[in-house]
């Protein structure tokens, strides 16, 4: 236990940066560096509020809808099982970060410390890291079930174990696939390819497997509606039943909240031993399969083809522009990084997945009259919004944000290379362009299978959505070369830790929102649909101005400054 004890704690504190917090450490520049950072985070938490708020209302009236069918105790099974799969999605990113890109694993395997200790330490150091991510989400959900259910202190107590045991099993399951996975594709040659597809495999696999639980639960026998909507006003367990037909971890969570009765006891128990069960056998399994799937994958195939003359020649001879070579480096980068290509390549992957084959699954489709209805009432307000909703896209992704810190310690060959301002920004700015191209003409193909978009609307939303996505582009770069995050020791840190993206995502927000605004004043004083573009355009290319000379200026500072 003390060997476990110490490399949670070693673990914890390099991950949280809280040596950073050593009196010893502080000096005048330090003390003044991390005010800043404390006053920027205050400034993040602020602006973050009013949408935490709407999450909590909206909580709340979900809960309030179910208390009306007297559904009340399905909101906390809910709740647990949307908070499942957030820290399994989440875990799958993190285990392949924490067991195989950290550094400290490779100072750990030559010390004298059984392997058990070390697996444990992680998963540990993992599960606090999910107890702050999941905190946010569920402690909400929480505390409006206790005004749904009732309960004093023991209440209380009983949430406390649930919150406690919720990201046990889905993180157990993400290190098993993971450790899987890392495992048995140590293949020569195409290795790192091969790890990404299997991910990805995965992910569709499970997404599927999710989309048709949800709409069999969901399914009403047709002629059977009467008795189906009996059984909800008469029965308040029916619905957290259907749930725990197929997850029922969250129908145990649900009910050992729900009162003090027996059902409540064994939900609890049974929580509990489920979870011990999957601890214990993650750690056996990792114990087993970790250490070579760590050196395994610390492994590098290199190819020794010996170049003719001809050949030698021909490729020494090609000479590209300065920002083809910068993107095409940038681009390697994110493909062949796993962690970046999950945190920022996936988004891109994933969103064709969602509009093309969710619907069609769950059955929205034969349930778009709504939406169709909405589009054929107000044409231009449609394609205004939907511009938006590109543009808030590409505040969300995180590539160029990072596309600085994303090099760590290589930062300095940046620095070295003989290549101006401008050949940067249009190089580092390529790979999010296309994804946002490439996420613009999916999305607006995908919509036009189930609502009937005419050709004027899909040009001026993607023509305006791709134009309002520039400047939001530039300013994610600029924040990040301005402070961009290189000293790190694995690579989750340049992406999932890096306030930039949270700073990239406000400021792309308040873009989205102001020009947003303006455009819905526009349309609510009857101007013409090609007015509205023009100012919009207007508006957008002068941010794109100003951004652009604001990067070309500090990019210029920082490369011949920074240490």
């Amino acid at each position: 236990m003390r060997e476990i004890f110490i490399l949670t704690r070693a673990s914890l504190i390099n991950n949280f940066n809280l040596h950073s917090l050593n009196p010893a450490n502080f000096n005048q520049y330090r003390n003044m560096k991390e005010a800043r950072k404390v006053l920027l985070f205050i400034f993040v938490v602020v602006a973050l509020m009013p949408a935490y708020v709407l999450y909590i209302r909206l909580m709340r009236q979900i809960g309030f809808s179910f208390l009306m069918i007297n559904q009340e105790s399905y909101f906390m099974a809910l709740a647990h099982y949307a908070s499942v799969m957030m820290v399994f999605f989440l875990g799958l990113t993190y285990v392949l970060s924490y067991y195989y890109f950290s550094r400290d694993t490779d100072m750990l395997i030559p010390l004298p410390v059984k392997g058990r200790s070390i697996i444990i330490s992680k998963f540990i150091s993992l599960l606090v890291f999910e107890y702050f991510v999941l905190g946010i989400f569920i402690i909400p959900a929480i505390i409006i079930n206790h005004s749904l259910v009732g309960g004093g202190l023991v209440y209380y107590l009983k949430a406390m174990l649930v919150f406690l045991l919720t990201p046990v099993v889905p993180l157990s399951l993400a290190s098993v696939i993971i450790i899987t996975i890392m495992k048995f594709t140590n293949i020569k040659g195409k290795k790192d390819l091969i790890r990404v597809v299997s991910m990805f495999l995965f992910l569709f696999v499970f997404l599927g497997l999710q989309i048709v639980i949800q709409r069999a639960m969901m399914n009403i026998p047709f002629g059977n509606e009467q008795e189906f909507f009996s059984k909800l006003f008469t029965d308040n367990r029916y619905m957290i039943d259907m749930l725990g037909r197929f997850y029922p971890l969250s129908k145990w969570a649900a009910l050992g909240l729900a009162d003090n009765s027996m059902a409540a006891l064994t939900g609890l128990v049974g929580l509990l031993l489920t979870s011990i069960v999957f601890f214990t056998a993650v750690v056996l399994f990792s114990e087993k399969m970790y250490l070579g799937g760590i050196i395994g994958g610390n492994e590098t195939q290199s190819k020794k083809k010996a170049l003719s003359k001809e050949e030698f020649v021909k490729a020494s001879g090609k000479v590209s522009s300065s920002f083809m070579a910068i993107f095409r480096v940038d681009l390697i980068t994110l493909i062949k990084t796993p962690i970046y290509m999950f945190n920022c390549v996936s988004i891109v992957v994933l969103v064709p997945f969602i509009f093309l084959v969710m619907p069609a699954l769950t059955g929205v489709s034969s349930d778009m009259d709504v939406f169709i209805g909405i589009y054929e009432s107000n044409v231009k307000l449609f394609a205004f919004g939907l511009a938006g909703a590109y543009m808030l896209f590409a505040a969300l992704n995180p590539t160029a944000s990072t596309t600085f810190s994303r090099e760590g310690k290589t930062f300095y060959i940046t620095r070295i290379i003989p290549v101006a301002a401008k050949d940067h920004i249009v190089g580092r700015a390529l790979a999010p362009v296309l994804m946002q191209i490439f996420t613009i003409i999916v999305v607006s193909f995908g919509i036009r299978f189930y609502i009937p978009l005419d050709l004027s609307t899909m040009v001026i939303s993607a023509f305006l959505g791709f134009a309002a996505s520039l400047p939001v582009i530039l300013s994610g770069i600029l924040i990040d070369i301005s402070r961009p995050l290189l000293d790190w020791d694995n690579p989750q840190r340049a992406v999932k830790q890096n306030m930039n993206v949270i700073i990239a995502m406000a400021i792309g927000a308040i873009m989205a929102l102001a020009i947003g605004f303006l455009t819905y004043l526009m349309i609510n004083i009857n101007l013409a649909t090609l007015i509205i573009l023009l100012i919009d355009l207007i508006i957008i290319v002068a941010l794109i101005y100003v951004v652009y000379n604001l990067l070309t200026r500090r990019i210029t500072y920082q490369l011949a400054n920074m240490e």
